[in-house]
């Protein structure tokens, strides 16, 4: 039985491959593709910043893809987000 982080990690992973195998790639995630992922994964969080300004700050390499070690840049910053969000009220 896995724990709690195990599956969420777990999820993680699966919710990458789920958008880089659009295209076929287990390792990149392209800018329509990202905003697919964005739209239906996050969409709360789609509306603080576009999906450009996302590629932009996610894409460090600059080669026009979200690779996995990108990606969990953006699952950083979301939780960050998250975690925020959390502590308002």
């Amino acid at each position: 039985m896995l724990t709690d982080l195990e599956n969420a990690i777990e999820g993680l992973v699966r919710t990458y491959h789920d958008y880089s195998l659009l295209k076929g790639n287990y390792h990149s995630i392209y800018r329509d593709d990202l905003k697919k992922l964005l739209t239906t994964e996050c969409p709360q969080y789609l509306k603080k910043k576009d999906v450009d300004t996302w590629f932009k700050e996610l894409d460090v390499n600059m080669d026009k893809a979200i690779n996995f070690e990108e990606y969990l840049i953006l699952v950083t910053k979301l939780g960050i987000m998250y975690h925020e969000d959390s502590h308002k009220d």
